[in-house]
């Protein structure tokens, strides 16, 4: 399912999800949704309601992970995932497996803007600079690969990341995001959120957001002539939406370069955040305003990932 053009490599740190403008209370009650595993009680937390601005706000995506590549003592925090639980993080093969700038050694927590710590807004007009806990950079212990990944057809593209301890969860900044297993993509309003950006300027310092838009299996195919992409059933298209198309040619059009493994998240269900896939492919750099972003959906491997989890936290029990 390798692309003449499209790429895993430089995406745009992203995640995909619905968020907004207008401040919520922190803190606030979530009802229980799911297992005790996943979709714990304070999963997927809303903290802003409202329009949603290009620049993503302090604990707007508090289940966004970086990943730390480690060569000779070097870190570089490249590609996401999302924090599914406590000890793990969701994300792309690909971005277990990248080796260009040293082996996955860490996952960071708690991040907004890449170059301070810790990170500090004004969340309302008029109130007083809030400043976050300082970010949760946690050793890899494993990776956890799909049993059915096939890296020549590029199915069953998921992989979870195992934490060498539990990370800290703390509302609003370090938050598990909720997994459901009824979404249906072609229907939800879904967003890009993720650190992206072009070549010459780099990623962006904080996470951009961008509303996407789904194309069903033939207007995929359509934008992909030209590819040699096989699109199986657990995957979806997506491009971005036309309100971010620049008004003329002098302006660089939005890019995801970086963004392997980025969650893509919905707020169709509840007052929650729920994740729907992980971006996967898209366009080589630069890209082309139309092409697509070929999204790995996360429902079919709900099991999966519930059965591999709580395998782990019994072992850690026995181990106890």
């Amino acid at each position: 399912m390798l692309l003449k053009r499209l790429t895993t490599a430089f995406l745009c740190c992203a995640i995909l999800q619905i968020l907004a403008v207008v401040a919520v209370p922190f803190g606030g009650a979530a009802e229980d949704t799911s297992s005790p595993t996943l979709n714990q009680q304070n999963c997927g937390q809303r903290n802003y309601q409202g329009k949603l601005p290009i620049d993503s706000r302090l604990y707007e995506h508090p289940w966004l992970a970086r990943f730390g590549y480690n060569r000779n003592g070097n870190v570089t925090y490249l590609f996401q995932g999302a924090l599914i639980h406590e000890l793990f993080v969701v994300t792309t093969v690909f971005a277990t497996k990248f080796t260009d700038y040293g082996r996955l050694a860490f996952v960071r927590l708690g991040e907004f803007h890449s170059t301070t710590d810790p990170d500090c807004q004004i969340i309302k007009a008029g109130d007083r600079e809030t400043c976050a806990p300082p970010t949760q950079d946690i050793a890899v212990d494993v990776t956890i690969v799909h049993p059915g990944y096939d890296p020549y057809e590029q199915v069953n593209n998921i992989a979870l990341v195992q934490l060498s301890k539990p990370a800290k969860i703390t509302p609003p900044s370090v938050l598990p995001i909720c997994i459901n297993q009824d979404v249906e993509p072609e229907a939800a309003l879904l967003l890009v959120a993720s650190w992206c950006g072009r070549r010459e300027t780099g990623l962006s310092e904080i996470p951009k957001q961008y509303i996407m838009v789904h194309k069903n299996p033939r207007q995929c195919r359509d934008l992909l002539k030209g590819y040699s992409l096989k699109q199986d059933d657990n995957m979806f298209c997506v491009v971005l939406d036309s309100r971010y198309k620049p008004i003329n040619a002098s302006i660089p059009e939005p890019n995801l370069r970086g963004s392997t493994g980025a969650p893509v998240v919905t707020t169709q269900f509840e007052d929650r955040i729920h994740l729907v896939g992980l971006l996967s492919y898209g366009p080589r750099y630069p890209a082309k305003f139309e092409e697509p972003y070929i999204i790995t959906s996360v429902a079919p491997y709900y099991d999966w990932m519930l059965s591999t989890i709580e395998t782990v936290i019994a072992r850690f029990g026995e181990k106890a």
